[in-house]
């Protein structure tokens, strides 16, 4: 089946809503705020010098480690896809990568939309069901980078207060969500039924209803992925893997210039950088990561200027190769960016019908 059956031919293809261009907005005016607390105390002429003194040839290393931190994830959201579909690493590939391109070059963290509607399509599945996979994918993400945090917190004496309280508190919260993720799917079968009872209770068209039921219904089967508890395992290791090699790529980025910190500061940095890219920003999360690297870094007496340097390299790197080869799936598939990003927005607007067969078939 060709990827682009049943797409839309509409002038909204190539028009972002206008709630899309306010999120735009404010992305660009976070990014311009980190952008100046990142440069603020930074000769541009040092950020040269420093450029023009860096170990390029980290680059093969820094690339290996990429490519093992983005065939991972594709093993891992197999993993979880197997409830829903039979799927090997390669097939989730591309609408992975697709996915993370889309964060690079659109406002709103839309990529995260593009892989669930690529997927689904591809794979003829419901969109509840890789939904909920990617949602159990991030949940997987923050418990590996707080073990990661965690075990650079008890590495690192006297760091600033706000930032061990900080980190406690996010810790407290996933561990409440954990729990609370936990008791649905022991209980899982009771917990489908009380959404399902929930949503006919509640006075919504007779459509939306039956969209929620099916939403849950095949989101509840993606979560049995949790009930195996040898996957379980098999899947927070990998997580802690993928995030470890992200800590190397940030030493090696640091190595690039000149920048000595212990092992456990790239856990923190780690830590500080998954939130940064949390907060609205523009596409590719520029600002965010500089700003993410400056303050961090200043707590272990880095300069400045060192430490942007460092942040560009790292990120420079990743935004090139991640957007490059997410270019390059996309044009296999014959669907154009514009057309993708409308079809996201449709999707969080409500409108799947639009996009897929409603009724799919899970084989």
């Amino acid at each position: 089946m060709a990827l682009n059956s049943g797409l839309h031919n509409s002038s909204e293809d190539s028009v972002i809503h206008r709630n899309k261009w306010f999120q735009l907005a404010i992305g660009l005016a976070v990014t311009g705020l980190c952008l100046w607390i990142a440069v603020r105390e930074v000769d541009l002429a040092e950020i040269q010098r420093q450029f023009s003194h860096a170990r390029y040839e980290t680059i093969p290393l820094y690339l290996l480690c990429l490519i093992a931190f983005f065939v991972l994830k594709a093993v891992r959201w197999a993993w979880l896809l197997s409830p829903v579909c039979k799927v090997s690493s390669r097939e989730v590939a591309g609408p992975m990568m697709i996915g993370f391109m889309g964060n690079n070059v659109l406002p709103a963290h839309l990529g995260e939309v593009f892989r669930v509607v690529l997927l689904s399509r591809q794979e003829k599945v419901s969109l509840g069901g890789v939904f909920s996979s990617v949602a159990i994918e991030r949940v997987l993400d923050v418990i590996a980078v707080l073990i990661l945090v965690g075990c650079g917190l008890l590495s690192v004496r006297n760091l600033p207060e706000v930032i061990e309280k900080g980190f406690l508190a996010g810790g407290v919260v996933v561990l409440l969500g954990v729990i609370v993720l936990a008791a649905g799917v022991i209980f899982l079968d009771h917990s489908v039924k009380l959404a399902l009872w929930l949503v006919n209770r509640f006075p919504l068209p007779d459509r939306w209803k039956e969209q929620l039921s099916h939403l849950i219904e095949s989101g509840a089967q993606a979560a049995g992925v949790l009930r195996n508890v040898r996957l379980v395992g098999l899947l927070l290791a990998n997580s802690v893997i993928q995030w470890g090699l992200n800590c190397l790529m940030i030493a090696i980025s640091l190595w690039s210039f000149g920048i000595e910190v212990p092992l456990a500061a790239t856990f923190i940095l780690l830590g500080v950088l998954v939130f940064a890219v949390t907060i609205p920003s523009s596409p590719g999360f520029v600002g965010a990561i500089q700003a993410g690297f400056v303050i961090t870094l200043k707590m272990f007496d880095v300069p400045d200027a060192s430490a942007l340097a460092a942040s560009i390299y790292y990120h420079v790197i990743q935004y090139v190769v991640v957007t490059g080869v997410g270019f390059i799936f996309l044009a296999r598939t014959g669907i154009s960016l514009s057309r993708l990003q409308s079809d996201a927005e449709h999707l969080e607007e409500g409108e799947p019908e639009r996009l897929i067969d409603p009724t799919p078939s899970n084989t």
